[in-house]
Order: structure tokens, then C-alpha cells, then sequence
């Protein structure tokens, strides 16, 4: 597993505290690190550039020649293939000589006869994305010049955790847990996993029928309208791209986020393709067939979990989703999904179909049904930062009879 400690830096303040230091005491402490990387360290000869002419290339259909002033002097001739580069940008600007993320080193080059002396850059080249549709556009007042990882936070030191030495500690399986171990060593303050936060006392629901209990403790459900399917937060992004988890949307970012921060797998259900709609957590039926995100048909059995609607299952619990219901572009509601599984159930489910997921690496190790409820408060707290406009449309639905019971230790 990986950890970041731009990320940890959101709970607990490491400020003096060199990233050797820090992966010294956690692996005499907590669990050991097997390496320590710089995430975005190819991005530092990468400036910031304005593109202050761009032309159509008169041999091609989609290439323009722009000229970009880095602060180094005359501006510089430049042919770019992205769609959306435009006269007055602010944009990511890499000079020839510059090697990139994956060793690539730009060089001078004439391409359909004209000269390009560097390159604009997009997410993808360099490396903050697994894809992208053209270059990225910075703020407008970003200072020409100023290096990239000044000006966006693109910096980051990553722990790479043993996952033999958390087996046993699922609390360890998300960022909030690792920051609560390093204020605790180092005598700092950490802040909450999640602030203040109030849901509606009425408003839109979904039933929820939990048929298998004894393999579901808690299963809560929280209806979201408003939404706008789009890219989430850069500072988001960034955060996911550095442990390795490819952005795909704001909504399920949010979801592989509280995954990663917290340690509780989420699932979003695009509310419209729902039928009833209603939830049921029940067995599967013997040959059931679910269609998986992966496009995957998978034959189920009696051993298996599913969350169901009127219709037939939507979701393999706790392992992966239904393609059939996966939040889309056009997803304007959504059921958010917050639950606690049967560890062993899952474990076998993931083993028998060759389907571990980060979902379930985190339900084997027996969460705390408690962290359900947190995880959605969370989720709810950062809505509107990923997803301005969007909100709850009523409360939550928390199914199971889960109570939190205190245990009282007498020390004499």
C-alpha cells in the first residue's frame, strides 16, 4: 500500500520532520516501509507558460503553431496537437532537453515542416493522469515562469507500505489511520477524520432490505441529487495519482478517496437505473449472472453476496459494481452506498473470482461497522467541493440495527 504524505499532512502536521525520519519510527513502530519515492519529481524543470499566439498549421488539420514566453527570454516556437490550446493560456511548458515522467527526453524537432522547441504539456505526459483529452490549463494568474510544482500540488513524498505488517490492523488500511499513529508519536494534534456535519431529517429515500444478516451488520444508503458528472478537484487528482489510483470522475474519485483516506470501501449507483427502486442484500441465486464494471459476466453461486434492486443484482458487496447501474456522464441522482460486509464471505467471493479489489483487501480484515456512518458524513462534507450543487435529498437510510455499545475497562 501506499501512503502519501502530502495526504497525511491534511490530519497531522509533520513540519521538521524529514520523510526518512518519519518511515524510520513507522517501521520501528507501526508496520515497515519498503521504499520511499518522490511522486512528480520528473516535473520540476516543467514552468509555467503563456501561449500568446496560435495559428492552424497550413499542412495539417489539427496541429497549431504556437509561440509560448516561459521566462526564459524570446518566446519559443512550438507546434501543438491539442484541441483546446488557445491564444492566451496559461499552460504547462517543457524546453527541449527536458526528460519527463517515463524517461522521455524532448527534443528539437520539425514536424510537418515547422520547428517545435518544446512542448505543452498534458495531465497524462506527465504522469498526474492515465488519460487526457488535451493540455492542461492552468489559473490565468500563474506567473509565467514559476516552476509547475509551485504553482499546482504536483509534489509528493509516497511511503510504500509492507501489507504483511497491517494484515492485522485494518485501521492502518487508509491514510486517517496511519496520520493518528504519527500524532501519537510525535506528540502533534490531530485533526477529526470528518467536521460537522447535518443530514436532512426528511426528504427522498430508498427501502433497504438486508435478507442475509449474519453476512451484513450495517448497510446505510443516502440518496444525492444535483449532481454534474465531471473531473474532480486537481488537488484530488493529484492525491489519487500518487498512490497509484487512476482518477475516473468527481463522484467516484470522492468514493476511491474515502476509500484511501479512511479505510471504508463506498459504492455510487446511479439512482435512475435503479429499479423499484429499492436495495435488497441477499445471497445470490445459484447461476445468477452479474455484469461487473470490468464488462465481465460473473456466474454466481449461494456463497455470494450481492446488493439487488426489483430486478436482479447490481453489485457484487464488497468486491466490485454492476456495469448496469456504474454512475455515467449523464448521472443526475445517485444512491450512495456505505456498508459493512462479512469478512470471510467476501474474501471467498474475491478468491473465487479472481476479483480482489481495493473493496475488498479492506472488508477481509473485519472494518468497524462504525466507520459506515463516518465515512458517510465525509462524503457529504466534500460534496460540494467535488460536485458544487450537489447535496442530500433526504436521509439516510441505516440498515442492520448496528448500536455502538461502550466498553467499560476498570484499571486499578
Amino acid at each position: 500500500m501506499k501512503i502519501s504524505l502530502n495526504w497525511i499532512g491534511r490530519y497531522v502536521d509533520l513540519g521538521g520532520l524529514s520523510p526518512e525520519k518519519v518511515a524510520e519510527d513507522l517501521t520501528l513502530s507501526v508496520a515497515e516501509i519498503e521504499g520511499i519515492e518522490t511522486f512528480g519529481a520528473e516535473l520540476q524543470s516543467v514552468v509555467v507558460g503563456e501561449v500568446l499566439s496560435c495559428e492552424p498549421h497550413p499542412d495539417s488539420d489539427h496541429l497549431h503553431l504556437c509561440k509560448v514566453a516561459d521566462g526564459g527570454g524570446e518566446a519559443l516556437d512550438v507546434v501543438c496537437g491539442a484541441p483546446n490550446v488557445a491564444k492566451g493560456q496559461k499552460v504547462p511548458f517543457a524546453r527541449a532537453g527536458t526528460v519527463l515522467p517515463g524517461g522521455v527526453k524532448l527534443k528539437k524537432t520539425k514536424i510537418r515542416g515547422a520547428l517545435s522547441l518544446g512542448m505543452i504539456l498534458s495531465e497524462q505526459e506527465m504522469g498526474l493522469a492515465f488519460e487526457s483529452e488535451g493540455i492542461l490549463v492552468l489559473p490565468e494568474d500563474a506567473p509565467v515562469g514559476k516552476p509547475l510544482t509551485e504553482v499546482l500540488p504536483v509534489l509528493d513524498t509516497v511511503l510504500e507500505i509492507d501489507n504483511k505488517s497491517i494484515t492485522h490492523r485494518p485501521d492502518l488500511w487508509g491514510h486517517y489511520g496511519f496520520a493518528r499513529e504519527l500524532a501519537a508519536l510525535y506528540g502533534r494534534e490531530l485533526k477529526p477524520a470528518v467536521g460537522e456535519v447535518r443530514l436532512p431529517e426528511e426528504g427522498e429515500t430508498v427501502p433497504i432490505h438486508i435478507e442475509a444478516p449474519e453476512l451484513c451488520k450495517r448497510y446505510i444508503g443516502l440518496v444525492l441529487e444535483g449532481l454534474s458528472v465531471g473531473p474532480a478537484p486537481a488537488w484530488m487528482r493529484y492525491l489519487l495519482a500518487a498512490v497509484g489510483q487512476r482518477p475516473i470522475s468527481n463522484i467516484v474519485d470522492l468514493t476511491n478517496f474515502l476509500l484511501l483516506d479512511l479505510g471504508q470501501p463506498m459504492h455510487a449507483f446511479d439512482l435512475e437505473r435503479l429499479r423499484g427502486p429499492e436495495i435488497r442484500v441477499r445471497r445470490a441465486g445459484q447461476e445468477e449472472v452479474l455484469r461487473t464494471l470490468d464488462g465481465a459476466d460473473r456466474l454466481l453461486t449461494p456463497a455470494d453476496l450481492v446488493i439487488a434492486d426489483a430486478g436482479g443484482a447490481v453489485a457484487l458487496a464488497g468486491v466490485m459494481g454492476g456495469e448496469e447501474s456504474e454512475i455515467r456522464p449523464g448521472t443526475r441522482k445517485m444512491l450512495l452506498e456505505s456498508a459493512n460486509f462479512d469478512p470471510v464471505t467476501i474474501r471467498r467471493t474475491a478468491f473465487r473470482t479472481a476479483l480482489r479489489s481495493e473493496s475488498s483487501a479492506r472488508f477481509e480484515k473485519s472494518l468497524d461497522p462504525e466507520l459506515a456512518m463516518t465515512a458517510v458524513l465525509k462524503f457529504v462534507e466534500l460534496l460540494d467541493e467535488v460536485c458544487p450543487g450537489a447535496k442530500p435529498a433526504g436521509p439516510a437510510v441505516d440498515a442492520g440495527g448496528w448500536k455502538f455499545r461502550g466498553l467499560q475497562v476498570p484499571l486499578r
